[in-house]
């Protein structure tokens, strides 16, 4: 890590900041998890074992089928995110931050955005929830912040 807070490797820019967030990286292991289960189903049946054993390959083939299913494409970055999020509250915006989330069985990519309003001590904050695939707002929560 740098003094500014970003990673820095070889042949890379040391005042970019590094991004690698994707959730499609899911399907890597699910290839991963596939080769297995075809290694162990050959394995099973090279060796004319029981076909019992044959059932150590369904699960590691469910395994590479989740993963291959909610290997998403994050289409959205979190900075974008943030934008969204500032464009949908009600109020100035100030600062925020991002963090991934997921939904629903299929692990669909969320962004849950933090904004607070402009100024010194902040008088409100959103929490913004941005769809990692469209860009679409999915949901938005306002409050007024106490002051200390």
């Amino acid at each position: 890590m740098t003094d500014a807070g970003m990673a820095a490797h070889p042949g890379e820019d040391p005042l970019t900041p590094y991004r690698q967030l994707d959730t499609a990286k899911r399907r890597t292991a699910g290839a991963v998890y596939l080769v297995m289960a075809g290694v162990s189903g050959a394995l099973v049946v090279a060796s004319g074992v029981d076909g019992m054993w044959l059932t150590a390959v369904a699960p590691l083939t469910l395994i590479a089928l989740y993963q291959f299913l909610g290997g998403w494409k994050l289409e959205v970055t979190d900075m974008q995110a943030i934008d969204k999020a500032a464009d949908a509250a009600s109020f100035a915006f100030g600062h925020g931050s991002a963090t991934l989330g997921y939904r629903g069985l299929l692990a669909k990519p969320v962004w849950q955005v933090l904004v607070f309003a402009a100024g010194p001590a902040p008088d409100r904050q959103a929490l913004v929830t941005v769809d990692g695939l469209s860009g679409e707002i999915t949901g938005i929560y306002e409050e007024a912040v106490d002051a200390p």
